[in-house]
This record gives C-alpha cells, sequence and structure tokens, in this order.
C-alpha cells in the first residue's frame, strides 16, 4: 500500500512558491524520484521573513492490471471402475 504524499500548500499564515521541481522516473524502483525546491514567506509576521526549503520524496507508479489466467489445462475424463 503506498503512502499517500501532501504536497505544502499555502495557508492565510504563510505563502508558498515552488522554485524549482525535478521529477526522476526509476523504471526499476517503478518510482518517480521528486525533488522540489520552495520558498515559504510568513505573511503573519511583521517583517514578513521567508525562508526556503528542499523536499525530496517518491510517489509510486500504479499498479499494472494483473491477466486472469484461463484454466485451459483442465482435462476432463471418465474412467470406469468394474468391481468383480
Amino acid at each position: 500500500m503506498p503512502k499517500p504524499t501532501k504536497e505544502l500548500k499555502s495557508t492565510p499564515f504563510t505563502e508558498v512558491i515552488e522554485l524549482e521541481r525535478i521529477v526522476t522516473p526509476d523504471e526499476e524502483k517503478r518510482v518517480d524520484h521528486i525533488f522540489v525546491r520552495r520558498k515559504k514567506i510568513c505573511t503573519r509576521h511583521p517583517e514578513a521573513f521567508a525562508t526556503e526549503e528542499i523536499a525530496r520524496f517518491d510517489v509510486a507508479w500504479p499498479e499494472e492490471p494483473k491477466k486472469e489466467l484461463k484454466d485451459s489445462t483442465k482435462v476432463k475424463k471418465e474412467v470406469e471402475i468394474s468391481l468383480n
């Protein structure tokens, strides 16, 4: 079961500005490696100071639908047993 990933969003107290996003697919692990650089600005502070942060996380690819196998190998045989 994959973990849900919540992206950081702006609120009435902070403004979030995405500066850079790099998505690197990894076919072996079936995930996307995501690198995000963003700036958070505190709007409620009198000086409105800003901080820069870096986040790295993985997003799993959706599961591929599995094909159902048909039972084509079943063979029905009738066998007679005589009790003498």
